[in-house]
């Protein structure tokens, strides 16, 4: 019997006797889909620089390719992850706790890694508009998706507004936009309100015309809370452990080179999503602290609680590392 065949005969013999398989080769290429904004930067970052192909070689994939592409909300990202069309997918932190909650027991949608934490800020043009109660049903307030981080963040200002149990009462008033165009909306004054994110609160906060009605700092209670995060299905995340392990770590690239090189980043940031935005506005977000990039996550499980308390999720996570795959460790999260 030639070589090869025996070699064969002795691997199928194993497996029939002790369950022992052959070692499957991981994936050769990865999609990831992301979104607009300044949170997305590390992935930007790491698919510039070459980070994920460096972090792969080390982990003993030498030709992984990683391609990126952007989606507008948590909802189109989790579809493209639950159908297969990208294997990981950048998620809303409510976006992923729903993927979470609902996937139990079947395709497990967890959490790899967070991306950064940031400012979400109300503004309006509107001079009379002072508070959320301010506010009439004429008005209209942008958030990207239902489930994004905004629309949940206005529901728990809502009650904390109006009284416990009121945050559904702000659902009429809230409108789904990508974050270009509530920008454009707000400054045209065709929309009377939107949650801006980083980078898109340096042109409102330049306008005269706008001002900030009520920021997550203030609804959460003095901290910023982790804004979006890369999961993706147990599936792939089992099955392709050298490949996860490389993602995080070529986001961790990521973080360094940002802190080191912000005018670099910026650079970056603008040719990947053609933004017109000055660098200068850009570099002074990236260099004052409105960012906190970090692949372990902060403040989700006060996301979890909410959305438990208000039956967006069935299921309230003990622990941040209830919602994240292994792969961070011992990192240190909330």
């Amino acid at each position: 019997m030639p070589a090869i065949r025996r070699g064969a005969a002795v691997a199928l013999t194993l497996f029939a006797l002790f369950g022992i398989a052959p070692a499957r080769a991981e994936v050769s290429e990865v999609k990831i889909a992301i979104q607009f904004g300044l949170v997305y930067l590390p992935v930007a970052v790491a698919e510039a620089q070459g980070y994920f192909v460096s972090e792969a070689k080390k982990q003993g994939l030498p030709d992984l390719k990683v391609s990126v592409q952007r989606f507008s909300g948590s909802p189109a990202v989790n579809d493209a992850v639950l159908s297969g069309n990208v294997e990981v997918g950048a998620y809303g932190v409510p976006g992923l706790l729903i993927a979470w909650d609902k996937t139990q027991g079947r395709m497990a949608v967890k959490g790899i890694a967070a991306l950064a934490a940031h400012p979400f800020i109300l503004d309006t043009n509107k001079p009379n508009i002072k508070r959320l109660a301010d506010f009439t049903d004429q008005d209209r307030i942008a958030t990207p998706a239902t489930t994004s981080p905004q629309a949940i963040l206005m529901r728990m200002a809502a009650e904390q507004e109006f009284g416990p149990g009121q945050y559904a009462r702000i659902d009429k008033l809230l409108v789904s936009m990508p974050h270009p165009d509530a920008t454009a909306g707000l400054l045209a004054g065709t929309i009377s309100g939107y949650v801006a994110t980083p980078p898109f609160i340096a042109p409102l906060a330049k306008s005269d015309k706008i001002h900030a009605v009520i920021t997550s700092k203030q609804i959460l209670g003095g901290e910023e809370a982790t804004g979006a995060a890369l999961g993706a299905a147990q599936k792939f995340v089992e099955a392709n452990p050298k490949t996860v392990a490389a993602i995080v770590a070529a986001l961790d690239d990521a973080r360094a080179f940002i802190a080191k090189d912000p005018g670099a980043a910026a650079d970056i940031w603008i040719k990947s999503e053609s933004s017109k935005m000055p660098k200068a506005e850009v570099l002074q977000m990236l260099s004052d602290g409105t960012l906190s990039y970090s692949v372990a996550p902060t403040g989700i499980l006060k996301f979890a609680h909410f959305m438990a308390e208000t039956g967006e999720i069935k299921h309230e996570p003990e622990s941040w590392q209830d919602v994240f795959f292994p792969v961070l460790g011992g990192r240190k999260g909330s």
